[in-house]
C-alpha cells in the first residue's frame, strides 16, 4: 500500500458512515488536465475501500480548463448538485486549480451536502510565481512581475489562472479588476458575502495539503491560506486580515478544530502531468 493511499484512507476513515457506506468522494481536476487524470487518486482510495463511490467531474477538460472560473464554477456547482441530489452528503476534493474551484463551489453553491473539503496543492488565496514547466503555457515567456499586465484587465480575466493571480505589489489593481478571488476571500464586500462565509464555515472538516516540495504553487503557503506581503515575506494564515477578521469563515473552522493541515507531504513526479504522492507527516502551523 503506498503512502498516498494511507493518507486518503485515513481521511475517509475519519469521516462518519452513512447507512453503512462511506460518503462519495467527488473530485475536481486542475488546469491543463481532465477528469480522467484523477483516476490514480480514485484507484488509490479504492485499494482499501473497494465499495467507495468516486466521481471525477467531467467538465472544462484540457484546453477548456483555462476558461474563466466565473464560467466554470456554476457548471461544477450543477454537476455536484446532481450527485448530492442522488446520494446526499459527499466529500469534495479539488486538485491544484480544482482546489480553487472546489472552494468556490463550497462558498457559492448553497449546497449543505458538501460535508468535507480536501484541498490538494491548491492556490487557495492566490498565486504569484511561474513554476518550471508551468501547465498554462501562455505565461512561459512572462516574468512574474509583469503577469499583472496580462491578467488585470477584461481580457485577462477570461483566463482561469488570472482569476487567482494575486500580485502583492498590485493589490489595488487586483481588487478593482478581479471578480473572482477577492469575492471568495470577501476582500470586497458584496451581496453574498455573508452567505459565502456561512457556507464555508458549515464544513465539518477542511483538509489542506501542500508544502515546500510542491514546486507549483507559489508561495506554497497559499495552499495553507498564508501569502506574501508587499516585501515578499510570507505572512502565516493566522496573521492575515481575512483570518483575524474571519472574513470567510476560516477562523471559525480553525477555532472549532475543523482544519487538518499537511505541509511537508508532497513529492511530485512528472508522469504525463504532476502526480501527487502524499506522505503522512503533518504540521500544525506551517508558515
Amino acid at each position: 500500500m503506498n503512502a498516498w493511499t494511507l493518507f486518503v484512507a485515513a481521511l475517509i476513515a475519519a469521516f462518519p458512515l452513512i447507512s453503512g457506506q462511506y460518503r462519495p468522494l467527488v473530485l475536481i481536476h486542475g488546469v491543463n488536465s481532465d477528469y480522467l487524470d484523477l483516476s490514480d487518486i480514485e484507484n488509490w482510495a479504492k485499494e482499501d475501500y473497494p465499495s467507495l463511490l468516486t466521481v471525477s467531474l467531467d467538465a472544462f477538460n484540457d484546453d477548456y480548463s483555462i476558461v474563466t472560473l466565473l464560467e466554470q464554477v456554476p457548471k461544477f456547482n450543477l454537476l455536484l448538485k446532481n450527485i448530492t441530489d442522488q446520494y446526499g452528503e459527499v466529500n469534495l476534493l479539488g486538485y491544484s486549480q480544482g482546489g480553487s474551484i472546489a472552494r468556490a463551489v463550497v462558498e457559492t453553491s448553497n449546497n449543505p451536502n458538501i460535508k468535507n473539503f480536501i484541498s490538494l496543492s491548491a492556490p487557495a488565496v492566490g498565486q504569484y510565481g511561474i513554476p518550471f514547466l508551468n501547465a498554462t503555457g501562455f505565461l512561459d515567456q512572462v516574468l512574474s512581475e509583469d503577469v499583472y499586465k496580462v491578467c488585470y484587465n477584461t481580457f485577462g480575466q477570461l483566463i482561469s489562472v488570472c482569476n487567482y493571480w494575486k500580485d502583492p505589489n498590485q493589490i489595488a489593481l487586483y481588487l478593482s479588476v478581479n471578480k473572482y478571488l477577492p469575492y471568495l476571500n470577501n476582500e470586497i464586500q458584496h451581496n453574498d458575502s455573508q452567505q459565502y462565509k456561512e457556507n464555508f464555515a458549515h464544513l465539518s472538516k477542511l483538509v489542506l495539503i501542500g508544502g515546500p516540495d510542491d514546486g507549483v504553487i507559489w508561495p506554497w503557503q497559499s495552499a495553507q491560506y498564508g501569502y506574501w506581503d508587499s516585501d515578499f515575506n510570507v505572512i502565516p494564515y493566522q496573521q492575515q486580515d481575512y483570518y483575524t477578521g474571519d472574513w470567510f469563515g476560516l477562523k471559525t473552522l480553525d477555532e472549532q478544530d475543523k482544519i487538518t493541515r499537511c505541509a511537508r507531504c508532497l513529492e511530485f513526479t512528472i508522469l504525463s502531468g504532476l502526480i501527487p504522492r502524499v506522505y503522512t507527516r503533518s504540521v500544525s502551523n506551517p508558515t
